[in-house]
């Protein structure tokens, strides 16, 4: 499976419309990765849509796609706002959207948008399916996992002959995590070392109750998948993708930041020249950050080598 992550904003876009702050004026003068939409993810194997961000039509006609599928994670509007798009894939082809459910979401997502709407007008055949039991669509075993919360929130496992992956864009701390080994997963970001953030979070921050951080978000995956990804990049972080990269080549090779536009191999391409440069990058950051304490340094140096070490 190759899936597409189509936007990968947090809970807001990348430029906004008046922001003067300097990721917003960095999309507008350099665009490319700078610039993030809603969250959401198209896996063709499945011809599947997962959520529907404000942006959601011109996401999809920025990568010429019509999915004849789609599903939600919840109702939050950076996810389900732009539901009307459903309307407009239906009327271009004639024929209804598939719409897949987990049935608890269904009266909290009717209430918010227009999906009595969509049904009555033909637009979407909905189909409403049980959490935490799999369908199938297009030969891809999919689960809704449910998270721990009373509002209803969703993950979605994928399953088939072509590998098995994970998308939890949201509320990540509270998902029990899936048991078996992963192809990919494409999870929300953590809170990003504290030497790296440009600000200074206290320790009483409700972030710290909401997020991994990201030394446990990589202990909570290291084992699980093989490649892990990123996404929901809140632009209250305010770090650049440049900055980004810095931080997710403190992990190595199998762990990266989401951006719009970004298809996810369960292998990054192995780049020896890039390796080499973000383990230099990183000695330097060990070797600074603990000159004063040589034996936490040595220590440091040899995780660092684990990760990198050459492969066999």
């Amino acid at each position: 499976m190759r899936p597409l992550i189509l936007g990968s904003a947090g809970s807001q876009p990348t430029p906004k419309a008046g922001c003067g702050c300097r990721l917003c004026t960095l999309a507008r003068r350099e665009g490319g990765r700078a610039v993030r939409t809603g969250p959401s993810l198209y896996l063709p194997e499945a011809n599947l849509l997962i959520d529907t961000p404000e942006e959601a039509n011109l996401q999809l006609t920025g990568h010429d796609l019509a999915p004849r599928r789609v599903a939600w994670t919840h109702a939050h509007p950076d996810h389900a706002a732009g539901l009307r798009v459903v309307q407009f894939l239906a009327q271009a082809s004639g024929k209804p959207v598939e719409g897949w459910l987990p049935r608890p979401l269904y009266p909290v997502l009717a209430e918010r948008y227009p999906l009595a709407y969509l049904v009555d007008a033909g637009h979407l055949e909905l189909h409403l399916v049980a959490p935490d039991r799999p369908f199938e669509l297009g030969g891809v075993r999919v689960t809704p996992l449910a998270h721990a919360l009373e509002e209803p929130v969703f993950a979605y496992l994928f399953e088939s002959d072509r590998g098995r992956g994970l998308y939890a864009p949201d509320h990540l701390r509270s998902l029990p995590l899936p048991e078996g080994p992963l192809d990919w997963a494409v999870v929300q970001m953590p809170i990003p070392p504290l030497d790296a953030l440009p600000f200074e979070l206290p320790p009483e921050h409700e972030a710290w109750r909401s997020f991994y951080t990201f030394d446990e978000a990589l202990e909570a995956w290291r084992g699980r998948t093989r490649r892990l990804v990123f996404t929901h990049v809140y632009e209250s972080v305010g770090m650049t993708p440049e900055e980004l990269d810095a931080v997710a080549a403190r992990a190595g090779g199998w762990v990266g930041f989401a951006h719009d536009g970004m298809e996810i191999a369960p292998e990054p391409a192995y780049d020896a020249a890039a390796r080499l440069e973000a383990f230099r990058a990183e000695q330097a950051r060990i070797e600074a950050a603990y000159a004063d304490d040589p034996k936490r340094m040595r220590a440091e140096l040899r995780r660092l080598w684990q990760r990198f070490k050459p492969r066999s």
